[in-house]
């Protein structure tokens, strides 16, 4: 026993496997923190309710997950809810959810959403459900809740800070002693824990194997089976906190501690995962594995991580030195070759990598291509053709007429011999001598990228353009397309003639027999692009298509649908799938011609952290089931929808409602397309994208039914997943036939009534009737009068200014933030438009000289005349305000930003050029000075620079015209390196720009006086 307890603490075992071992770089991850909506990135505990979502507690609320956002509760919203400092979650077999915090314990309904608060008000530490329906609480005291009872276990009578319950025992520990509960009979087994592990937290209790594990501040713990308790080291890391031991439902093993991720597959060797290799400390409170088997990882610091079982694996070998790879190729003996960034080698199926060259004698050159030729191989590198030995690993160059050049394809000739392609143009090798190409002088670049070499023509791809060789005439292709000058990354011929061709920039191309051309980039369907290698799968008669983001694939059937039809794929490898260990949306890369390899039914492919291999007849897994859930709908109250609930009768005055919808997806919830139709209300389905609400105003009585359907982006609408929610409006009184026909014999005793009295009195009551109604119709026109006149003054104070009759600051103050949010609203499409809000500051120059000159009457004649210049020359949605004194200032909606510079200079030129008439009949002149600004700004990330630095940036244009003379028109333009980072601290806005001015990253473009200048 002690034997294999101390192999255990170790962490060492042998592969069982002969193919290659498990990894932990096999396991998908993604990350969560508070910029994605976490309350808090100090997360502490993590469950799953029936319905699936992802509960998160953390030390600042507690928080519902569904892929896509957050939804937090804290006690502010909750009263019930204990603390906002969340330490354990628990969800029983009942589905209700056990929420222990920092100040006592409530239970919450995941479906109600509603919190009760449970009568333990001091800190809960740990939960755990003992038997159905009871469940045991570790707090300044154990206590069992059974059947809502609360009550104290008083055999144990110490704080306890964890529980675990493992058969018909319940494992706990308190300061001094872990301790052994039996359900059935009551008994306790008490086992004093070590002198150094008194008084130091225990943060775990796992029992597998029927031996168990404490982890502690202090490190590994074990119980030996002579009943005393040993540390036992973890990789030699003694002094580290160990925080969480947990098994998954695979029998893997994951180990939580201090600065250190470590996990194992069953029957193999130990590995962990860094902060080198996570990008942030991986200092995990908890592990959690959800209903589809995905591991879930809470982390002090950095929010949540969740970590799945991926169907890509990633392979870096042991022995391998340079995780990177550029190449791979099979060898003639059927063994996997790679070539790293500096060497080359075997990889081996159970993982180990043998090296054939090191980077002191390749020379640190990047091998692009691999040619088996007889017992040599011919390596094409960056400096020309290299021969190697296998056997005595001797590499000698070749083809003195190619050295120093880049040589990306070396492959064999349908005619005889091999074709070498490059930097320096197309060869081929025949009869022992190199012959270049007599035709490269016709290729608009030499640049040789691809080559497909069929029987009866061959294809060449190069930097410039792609090109068809046959009966010795070479014809370019694509002319007429975005292909005439693309850089060609890769090409296939199809058996049946169907070219496939990818570019660097322009996409993916398909040339069909009869020569139409078909391109494909991201606003038809393509998933990402450059295309770097394509491969033809002819067992399942499937193309394989790798970028630099991910690899997709689609069968041969599939192509006469393209010609009229958006790009549809299979995913198997996406930009939202990062591996444990490295960077997201890195895969694949290559060089050359060796950008995937076939080796044993897997294809391969090189990447910046090892080889990446997927199985030929790989199917994509049914990830969980992301059929859309009803959240809640909104109107005067709030109606929570609970999951399979068929029918919602809402209040007889609920006429306009807000339906909340999502869809459970942890994996790519990025990528589901929503849309829904309200039956009886809507004609159509209402596409939402990727919105997750429906809103509904003015609805009639009568039964609807509301269908929702959601998609991935990948998918037909006719694989989507729905659901739907019969919603019943009820008919007011006054909306029902027996109410109608209560007023409709109201009605006729009304008509009779009437009809009787004017036959008895019919001049007496038309004389008072028109006595009544010119009274009451004076009475009403008098009080819209005064009221108007009331509302007229009210607006004049409040909005207008009294001298001009223009907008006044404080309207601008109001209305501006209004504007900005309009435009924030449509932005995309505004920007696709090119159209901005403009602020535009004018100042008439030297104006106190007119008042001065010829008195005050005068100069509020011309602000008057002024005014009515500017609003004559905006339009109707843009308004004009009066700054301050003879300060104007003019908001432009939706104009477009081509436009503007001449609009500010024909204004200046109009009211510089304008005679302005005196009370005394003489007439004179103005000249103005203008600053002007946009919203937002025309650098990266601008539109998250608030309208308050774009106000200030015209000011600050304004006075550079005063400086510069007056009478001009400046505006501020920013280089393109320039992004909304400079602009954090909006209190030293002037500082700010002098600095960038200093730096040449913003300039003042100036017109003075009829003449442009920069500054």
């Amino acid at each position: 026993m002690r034997t294999r307890w101390y192999l255990l603490c170790l962490l060492f075992s042998f592969s069982l496997h002969a193919a290659f071992p498990q990894s932990i770089y096999d396991y998908d991850i993604k990350h969560w923190n508070s910029a994605d909506g976490l309350s808090s990135n100090s997360a502490r505990t993590l469950t799953q309710d029936s319905t699936g979502y992802i509960w998160v507690g953390t030390l600042f609320g507690l928080n519902r997950f569904d892929g896509y956002s957050f939804e937090s509760f804290t006690t502010q919203q909750h009263r019930q809810l204990a603390s906002n400092a969340i330490n354990v979650l628990l969800t029983d077999s009942q589905g209700d959810i056990w929420v222990g915090t920092k100040a006592g314990l409530s239970l919450l309904d995941p479906h109600q959403l509603s919190f009760e608060r449970l009568n333990i008000l001091t800190e809960v530490t740990a939960l755990a459900e003992v038997r159905p329906g009871e469940v045991w609480v570790a707090a300044e005291q154990l206590f069992r809740v059974r059947e809502g009872e609360i009550s104290r276990i008083s055999s144990i009578r110490e704080p306890v800070s964890q529980l675990r319950v493992s058969g018909s025992y319940v494992w706990l520990t308190t300061s001094s002693e872990l301790i052994r509960y039996d359900m059935s009979n009551g008994e306790q087994q008490r086992y004093p824990l070590p002198a150094e592990l008194k008084q130091n937290p225990i943060y775990d209790i796992s029992v597998y194997d029927d031996e168990l594990h404490l982890a502690s501040e202090l490190g590994y713990y074990r119980l030996t089976s002579s009943g005393t308790i040993e540390r036992c080291g973890l990789l030699q890391q003694d002094n580290n906190a160990i925080y969480r031991i947990f098994r998954d439902q695979q029998g893997a093993d994951w180990v939580s501690s201090y600065s250190q991720l470590y996990h194992r597959h069953f029957g193999q060797n130990w590995q962990h995962i860094s902060s080198n290799e996570l990008g942030s400390a991986p200092w995990f409170y908890d592990i959690f594995e959800d209903r589809d088997h995905n591991i879930w990882l809470a982390s002090f610091s950095d929010g949540i991580f969740r970590a799945s079982p991926g169907h890509v694996r990633r392979i870096v070998g042991q022995g391998q030195h340079d995780a990177v790879v550029r190449s791979v190729a099979v060898t003639p003996e059927q063994r996997l070759l790679i070539a790293t960034q500096s060497g080359l080698g075997y990889l081996s199926r159970q993982g180990y990598f043998q090296s054939l060259l090191s980077e002191a004698e390749l020379g640190s050159q990047t091998i692009h291509d691999i040619f088996f030729h007889t017992e040599h191989w011919w390596l094409a590198t960056d400096v020309g053709v290299y021969q190697f030995e296998p056997e005595t690993k001797y590499l000698t160059p070749i083809f003195p007429e190619l050295q120093g050049s880049t040589v990306r394809l070396v492959q064999p000739r349908a005619e005889g011999g091999v074709w070498i392609g490059g930097s320096a143009g197309l060869y081929y090798w025949q009869d022992e001598q190199l012959h270049p190409f007599l035709l490269n002088r016709e290729l608009e670049s030499r640049n040789v990228t691809v080559m497909s070499d069929q029987v009866w023509y061959q294809v060449i791809g190069s930097s410039r353009g792609l090109y068809q060789l046959q009966q010795n005439r070479l014809q370019r292709l694509g002319i007429g397309t975005p292909l005439y000058n693309s850089y060609i990354t890769a090409m296939l011929v199809l058996p049946d003639d169907h070219l496939l061709v990818g570019t660097l920039d322009d996409g993916f191309f398909i040339r069909y027999p009869d020569n139409e051309w078909v391109q494909f980039d991201n606003s038809n369907g393509l998933p990402h692009s450059p295309v770097v290698s394509i491969l033809f799968d002819e067992m399942h008669q499937q193309v394989w298509l790798s970028t630099l983001k991910g690899v997709f694939r689609f069968s041969m059937d599939r192509l006469p649908t393209f010609r009229s039809e958006p790009f549809q794929a299979e995913h198997v490898l996406t930009p939202y799938q990062r591996q444990l260990g490295t960077a997201p949306g890195r895969c694949c890369n290559g060089a050359g011609h060796a950008k995937v390899a076939m080796w044993h039914d897997q294809l391969w492919y090189p990447s910046l952290q090892g080889v990446v291999a997927i199985e030929r007849d790989f199917r994509v897994k049914e990830d969980q089931d992301f059929r859309p859930v009803l959240q809640h709908l909104t109107g005067q109250r709030h109606y929570q929808l609970i999951p399979d609930r068929q029918r919602l009768v809402l209040p007889m005055n609920e006429r306009s409602v807000s339906l909340h919808y999502t869809a459970l997806d942890f994996f790519n919830a990025q990528a589901l397309d929503f849309r829904y139709q309200l039956n009886g209300f809507d004609v159509d389905w209402q596409y939402a994208g990727s919105r997750r609400e429906a809103i509904y105003t003015n609805l009639l009585p009568g039964n609807y039914q509301f269908s929702l359907q959601v998609r991935h982006q990948n998918q037909s609408w006719s694989d989507a997943q729905g659901t739907s929610l019969t919603l019943m409006v009820p008919r007011r009184f006054d909306e029902t036939t027996l109410y109608r026909a209560l007023w409709l014999a109201l009605l006729a005793m009304i008509v009779y009534a009437v009809f009787w009295l004017f036959r008895r009195n019919h001049l007496m009551q038309q004389h008072e009737l028109a006595r009544l109604v010119r009274q009451r119709t004076q009475e009403l026109e008098n009080s819209n009068n005064r009221l108007n006149d009331l509302n007229e003054q009210l607006g004049q104070l409040v909005h207008k200014d009294t001298l001009t009759g223009l907008r006044n600051r404080r309207f601008l103050f109001e209305q501006l933030p209004k504007d900005i949010e309009h435009y924030q609203r449509n932005r995309e499409s505004l920007e696709q438009q090119g159209k901005c809000v403009a602020l535009i500051h004018l100042d008439l120059d030297n104006f106190k000289l007119v008042n001065d000159q010829f008195g005050h009457s005068a100069g509020d004649s011309l602000l008057q005349q002024v005014s009515g210049l500017l609003l004559r020359e905006t339009r109707g949605s843009d308004y004009v305000v009066r700054y301050a004194g003879e300060e104007f200032m003019l908001v432009l909606r939706d104009i477009g930003m081509d436009l503007l510079w001449d609009f500010v200079n024909r204004l200046h030129q109009l009211t510089s050029t304008t005679r302005f008439q005196l009370p005394d009949g003489e007439s004179m002149s103005l000249s103005c000075s203008i600053g002007y600004s946009i919203y937002p700004l025309q650098l990266i990330g601008g539109q998250l620079i608030n309208w308050e630095i774009s106000l200030q940036l015209a000011e600050m244009a304004l006075y550079r015209v005063k400086h510069a003379g007056k009478n001009g028109v400046a505006t501020l333009v920013f280089d393109q390196q320039v992004d909304a980072f400079e602009f954090e601290d909006s209190l030293h806005i002037e500082a700010q720009i002098e600095q960038l001015l200093a730096e040449g990253l913003v300039r003042f473009e100036l017109t003075a006086a009829g003449s442009r200048s920069e500054s």
